[in-house]
């Protein structure tokens, strides 16, 4: 199941997207959540990372679209997003958030259902590997790709990742297993690594993400075998 916001403040137009989403829904075999806000200080009040899709009306009272897209970002870079807009003039500024994609009122099933579809394709993707983890604001979902490094301390796991470090309670075993099938490697007992992360190896010093790992002797040979492995396959990929 996918959870969806809409934000969007006409009630019909609101409406009216809810009722596509449950027909896209029901005519692909999916399920969505789906909860409406009728501004974006609503909206935005005490976030958590929770959705999947958000689709952001661009002309609302308080706060616009655009202005609430960029604090949407500072809180969740990973959300899908889409603007819903009557002019068109100011969807090409959903570059600056790094929006999916835009809808232009009075929205059309046949061009949203395609659209939704390449939100669809790229939730399923991110959905495989995700993992859900606990930061100070909520519960957060980070997809392999994001992860440089995971490092165990006691019975805590520390996610190094592109938008910062988030820790949780659990064996790095349970980790691997999950990250393994998306070209993770341990280069020691401390240190679960993202082998698409990795810039260079010098001696027993992996460089993840800029910052300096060391690898285990135990260890350096199977890693460098999966190593090796994993950047052949990227080429021949």
């Amino acid at each position: 199941m996918y959870t969806i916001a809409i934000v969007e403040d006409d009630k019909t137009q609101a409406a009216s997207l809810k009722e596509y989403l449950l027909r896209y829904a029901a005519e692909n075999g999916e399920a969505f959540a789906v909860k409406t806000f009728s501004n974006a200080v609503i909206f935005l009040e005490n976030y958590t990372a929770v959705y999947d899709v958000v689709f952001m009306d661009i002309k609302m009272p308080y706060l616009n679209g655009i202005a609430a897209a960029h604090k949407l970002r500072e809180l969740d870079k990973g959300v899908l997003l889409f603007f819903i807009t009557s002019l068109t003039q100011y969807a090409i500024r959903g570059y600056e958030v790094d929006a999916l994609n835009y809808i232009v009122k009075p929205v059309e099933y046949n061009e949203f259902a395609l659209k939704f579809k390449k939100a669809v394709d790229r939730l399923a993707e991110k959905k495989s590997g995700e993992l859900l983890v606990p930061t100070d604001m909520g519960y957060k979902k980070i997809s392999p790709a994001e992860i440089y490094y995971v490092e165990v301390r006691g019975h805590h796991c520390k996610y190094h990742t592109t938008e910062g470090e988030y820790k949780q309670y659990q064996t790095i075993r349970s980790v691997e297993e999950k990250l393994l099938p998306y070209g993770f490697a341990r280069c020691n007992n401390c240190y679960l690594v993202n082998l698409r992360h990795v810039s260079s190896v010098k001696d027993y010093t992996a460089v993840v993400g800029g910052e300096e790992l060391q690898i285990s002797h135990p260890r350096k040979k199977e890693f460098m075998r999966r190593l090796t492995a994993f950047f052949d396959g990227e080429k021949n990929g």
